[in-house]
C-alpha cells in the first residue's frame, strides 16, 4: 500500500509536469467515457430499472388479437368475462384514454383522463398518496361521480391543499367529488394523465356491445406460481369458449400476452443497444487516442525506466507505476464526463421528451456513478496496457547510451497498429451515421399523401350540458368553420373524426354488397374517416375518381362513401367502384349501405414507413353530414389552411371560438408538420446521437493521426536529414509523409468497410428507403475519411519538408 500510495504521488506530479499532455488526454477521456455514462443513464432508466411497481415482474398486458391486429384494443364485455373467468390473475384491470372539459376554474380547459375499473391501481400495487381508491361500487352505471387527480393538478388547481377531498370538479358540466390524489411519481398511462374516473359510471355505449372495440386496454397481475405461459394456455383456453359462445363478434378471436416490462421497452431495446455499441465504439478510439499520447510520454521516459531497471526495480513494478498513473488519469476524465453525462441527458430528455418510454426513470444514479467509476478504471487499464508493456521492456544497454533510441521502430509499429483501429472503428461509426441521415432524408421526402404544409388541427370541445341536442351542435360547427374560413390568409377549413399522422385510428367492419357476406367475426377492417364537403380541399388529397362530398349530401339523401385507391386495388382489382355499394355493419343487427361515389389517394395514418401494416391499409370517408345524430357529439377536429405559417392564426381562430361561445375550448392545437416530426422522433433521436458520435470519432481520429505522424517524423528526423542531404527533395520527403498517413488510412479503410459490411446489417430496422449495405454511403464516407487523414498527416508532413540536413545530422 505504502509502495501504492508513493506510485499516486509520483504521478500526480509527473501529470502536473507535463500540463499539455494532461489536458488533452483528459479531454478526449472525459469525452468517451461521459457519453458512455450519458448512454448508459438512458439504458439504465429504461431497460434495467425495475418498473416502479410492487412486483412488477407479475404484470403483464393483454390484448385482443383479432383482424389481424396482434395488440388489438379490447371489447369490455370480453375484458369482464376474462375477469371472471381467469384462473391465472390475482386481478385485472382495464383502462381507455379519455377527455374532459373542465369548468368551474379562472380559465375553462381541456384536460386528458383515463376511465378506469375500481381495481386499476391495486392491480398496479399503488396507493393513492391522499385520499382513497376507488371501490368496486365507484365504478357501476349510476354510481356518484368520484374522481382521482394527478399530484400536477392537485397543485395547480388547489395549492398542495390536503384537504382536496373535501372539493369538487366540473368536468363535462357534471360534478365530481374528489377521492384521492395520486403519487408525483405515479407516471403509469403517461405524464399528461391528469385524472381518473370508474369506467362503468360513464355509461359509455360502447361498453355495451361485444363487438366494439373502444380502445381498452388491459392489465393483469399473475398469481402466485403462475408463469406467463401458464397464462397464455389459460386465456386462449377462454377465447376459444367466447369464440364458441358468441360468434358473431368472437369468432377467430384470440389474446396476446406480454410482460408489462416487455411492452413498454419491448420496441425501444434494439434503439438504445445500438446507442450502447455506438459509445463504446468512441470510447475504444479515445483510448487509442491516449494510448498513443502515453506511449509518446513514455519513449522521452526512458531514460528514468532504464535507471529504474537498473536499480532493481522488475517489470512488473514498472508496469504498475505507470498504469497508476493511467488510471489516475481516466478517474479525472471520469469525473469530468460524469458532469458530461448529467448534462448531456438533460439536454437529450428536453430536446425529445418523447422518444423513449420511461423518461421520468432517466436520472444520473448510484448505478450510473458505479459504471462511470468501473468505467474509467477499466478505460485507465485498457490504454496504459500497450503503453506499459512496451515501456516496461528497455534495451538498458542502448538506453542509457546518450541519444539511444532503441525499441522506438517497435512501438511506431503498435502506435501504428492503434491509429488503424481508430480509423477502422471511426469508418463503421460514419457509415452508419450516413445510412441514418440518406435514410432520414428519405422518409421526411416520403409523401403522407397530402400537402402538409401551412396545415393547423386542432380539437374543440363544446360545453355537454348547452348542446344536448345535435342539430345545434351541427349548425355551431358549420357556423364556426364559416367564420374561420372568413378570416384573412386562411384558405380552406374542415372537421374530420381522425387526423392523418396522428397515430389514432378508427376501423370499422364492412363487406362489398352483391357478394357473399363473411361471418361477422371474418369481417374485414378499414380505416374511416367522417369528414364534412371541405376536408379534400383543405388536406389537398388527390381525387382520382368520381366526386368528393357536396352540401347536398345529406340524411335526406342516399348514403355516399369515398374509398382510397389501396381499397380499390385490393378489393376491386381491375375494377371501376364508383357506383357499386359498400355495407358497414352497426351495432347487432342494423347495416347501413353506402354508394361509393369517388376514389381518392391513399393517406399515411400512423407511419410514414410503408412496412407498417396500418399505413397500407384500405381507407374510407363518410359524409359528416349523413352520420346518425346517435354518433354525433359535443368534440370535434378541425384543420385549417393557411397561406403562411398556421401558428399564427391562432390567437384569431381561438378569439372566433370564444365570441360564438365562451365555454368552448380549443386544445391540442398541432401544425401538420409537427405530427409529422413527432411520428419519426424516435428516427431523429438515433440520427442526432449516432451522428453526434460519429462527428467525435471522426475528430479523434484525425487527432491520432497527427499524433503518430508528428511522432514518426520527430523519430525520423535525423534519417530525413540524410535524405535531404543525399539530394531528396522537399516534394519527395512530402510524399513519403504523406504516403505513410496514407497507408494508415486504407488499411483502416479496408479493415472497417469489412467491419461495417457486417456490423450494418443490426441497423436494417431503422433505415428507410436504404439498404445496409449501399455502395454510395461506403464509398462517399471512405473518402471522406481517407481525405481527413491525409489533411491530419499534411500538418508534420510541412514540418518534415522544412528540416535543416545540417541541424538533424548534428541531432544528437
Amino acid at each position: 500500500m505504502k509502495s501504492l500510495w508513493q506510485d499516486i504521488r509520483y504521478g500526480v506530479r509527473m501529470l502536473l509536469a507535463k500540463p499539455s499532455f494532461t489536458i488533452i488526454a483528459i479531454i478526449a477521456l472525459a469525452l468517451g467515457i461521459g457519453v458512455n455514462s450519458a448512454i448508459f443513464s438512458v439504458v439504465n432508466g429504461v431497460l434495467l430499472k425495475p418498473l416502479p411497481y410492487k412486483e412488477a415482474d407479475k404484470l403483464v398486458r393483454v390484448w385482443e388479437k383479432w383482424g389481424g391486429f396482434e395488440q388489438g384494443s379490447v371489447a369490455y364485455l370480453n375484458f369482464k368475462d376474462w375477469q371472471a373467468r381467469n384462473q391465472s390473475f390475482e386481478q385485472m384491470a382495464a383502462s381507455r384514454w379519455t377527455g374532459f372539459n373542465l369548468t368551474g376554474v379562472d380559465q375553462p380547459e381541456r384536460i386528458i383522463g383515463r376511465q378506469v375499473s375500481s381495481e386499476m391501481l391495486s392491480t398496479l400495487g399503488v396507493a393513492p398518496a391522499i385520499g382513497r381508491d376507488f371501490r368496486p361500487e365507484d365504478d357501476r352505471e349510476g354510481a356518484p361521480a368520484v374522481a382521482m387527480i394527478s399530484d400536477a393538478l392537485w397543485k395547480r388547481l388547489f395549492g398542495g391543499n390536503p384537504a382536496v377531498t373535501d372539493k369538487t370538479l366540473t368536468l363535462d358540466g357534471e360534478s365530481y367529488q374528489v377521492v384521492g390524489v395520486l403519487p408525483a411519481d405515479f407516471h403509469y398511462f403517461s405524464n399528461t394523465t391528469d385524472i381518473l374516473v370508474p369506467i362503468e359510471a360513464s355509461k359509455a355505449r360502447a361498453l355495451k356491445e361485444r363487438s366494439w372495440h373502444p380502445g381498452i386496454q388491459v392489465l393483469a397481475r399473475l398469481k402466485p406460481g403462475v408463469s406467463l405461459a401458464q397464462s397464455r394456455a389459460d386465456m386462449t383456453s377462454i377465447a376459444a369458449a367466447l369464440g364458441e359462445q358468441y360468434p358473431d363478434s368472437n369468432k377467430e378471436h384470440w389474446v396476446t400476452l406480454k410482460s408489462l416490462y416487455e411492452a413498454v421497452v419491448g420496441d425501444v431495446r434494439s434503439l438504445l443497444l445500438l446507442l450502447l455499441a455506438a459509445v463504446t465504439f468512441v470510447l475504444l478510439i479515445a483510448c487509442a487516442n491516449v494510448a498513443n499520447l502515453m506511449m509518446a510520454r513514455a519513449s522521452a521516459r526512458q531514460k528514468e525506466i532504464a535507471i529504474r531497471s537498473a536499480l532493481g526495480a522488475n517489470r512488473l513494478r514498472i508496469m504498475r507505476l505507470l498504469i497508476t498513473e493511467s488510471v489516475m488519469l481516466a478517474l479525472i476524465g471520469g469525473t469530468l464526463g460524469l458532469v458530461t453525462a448529467y448534462l448531456g441527458t438533460e439536454l437529450a430528455i428536453k430536446a425529445l421528451p418523447d422518444a423513449l418510454p420511461r423518461v421520468t426513470d432517466i436520472k444520473v444514479d448510484t448505478n450510473v456513478l458505479l459504471f462511470t467509476l468501473l468505467a474509467s478504471i477499466l478505460t485507465g487499464i485498457v490504454f496504459g496496457l500497450a503503453p506499459a508493456l512496451q515501456a516496461s521492456k528497455p534495451n538498458l544497454n542502448e538506453t542509457l547510451k546518450e541519444g539511444g533510441r532503441s525499441g522506438s521502430s517497435g512501438r511506431q509499429g503498435v502506435r501504428g497498429a492503434l491509429v488503424i483501429a481508430e480509423i477502422a472503428i471511426s469508418l463503421i461509426l460514419l457509415v452508419g451515421s450516413g445510412l441514418l441521415i440518406r435514410s432520414f432524408v428519405a422518409l421526411n421526402q416520403v409523401s403522407a399523401g397530402f400537402d402538409d404544409r401551412n396545415l393547423l388541427t386542432f380539437d374543440i370541445a363544446l360545453p355537454a350540458k348547452e348542446f344536448t341536442e345535435v342539430p345545434k351542435t351541427r349548425l355551431f360547427y358549420k357556423q364556426l368553420q364559416e367564420k374561420v374560413a372568413s378570416l384573412s390568409g386562411v384558405q380552406a377549413v374542415a372537421s374530420t373524426s381522425l387526423v392523418p399522422l396522428s397515430g389514432d385510428d378508427s376501423e370499422s367492419q364492412f363487406f362489398v354488397s352483391g357478394r357473399p357476406k363473411p361471418s361477422p367475426s371474418e369481417l374485414p377492417l378499414a380505416m374511416f374517416y367522417m369528414v364534412n364537403p371541405g376536408y379534400l380541399k383543405a388536406m389537398r388529397i388527390p381525387l382520382l375518381r368520381g366526386r368528393f362530398f357536396e352540401e347536398s349530401d345529406t340524411q335526406k339523401s342516399g348514403l355516399v362513401m369515398v374509398i382510397d385507391e389501396t381499397m380499390t386495388q385490393q378489393y376491386f382489382p381491375g375494377e371501376d367502384p364508383v357506383g357499386q355499394h359498400i355495407s358497414m355493419p352497426v351495432g347487432k343487427d342494423k347495416i347501413m349501405e353506402f354508394l361509393i361515389i369517388g376514389v381518392v389517394g391513399h393517406v399515411k395514418q400512423q407511419n410514414l414507413d410503408t412496412a407498417d401494416g396500418a399505413t397500407v391499409g384500405p381507407q374510407m370517408y363518410i359524409a359528416y353530414n349523413q352520420v346518425p345524430d346517435e354518433f354525433i357529439n359535443t368534440g370535434s377536429t378541425l384543420v385549417v389552411r393557411t397561406e403562411t405559417d398556421p401558428t399564427g392564426y391562432l390567437s384569431q381562430i381561438r378569439s372566433a371560438l370564444t365570441s360564438m361561445n365562451s365555454s368552448a375550448i380549443l386544445s391540442n392545437a398541432k401544425t401538420m408538420q409537427q405530427l409529422r416530426g413527432e411520428l419519426i422522433a424516435d428516427r431523429r433521436f438515433t440520427l442526432i446521437l449516432v451522428a453526434t458520435f460519429s462527428a467525435l470519432a471522426l475528430i479523434l481520429a484525425s487527432i491520432g493521426i497527427y499524433g503518430v505522424i508528428s511522432y514518426s517524423v520527430a523519430q525520423r528526423t535525423r534519417e530525413i536529414g540524410i535524405r535531404m542531404a543525399l539530394g531528396a527533395s522537399q516534394k519527395q520527403v512530402l510524399s513519403m509523409v504523406l504516403g505513410g498517413g496514407a497507408k494508415l488510412a486504407l488499411i483502416g479503410i479496408a479493415i472497417g468497410a469489412a467491419g461495417a459490411l457486417g456490423l450494418t446489417q443490426f441497423i436494417r430496422s431503422f433505415l428507410y428507403g436504404i439498404s445496409p449495405s449501399d455502395p454510395l454511403t461506403f464509398a462517399g464516407i471512405s473518402l471522406i475519411l481517407a481525405a481527413v487523414a491525409i489533411f491530419a498527416s499534411y500538418v508534420p508532413a510541412r514540418r518534415a519538408m522544412k528540416v535543416d540536413p545540417n541541424t538533424a545530422l548534428r541531432y544528437e
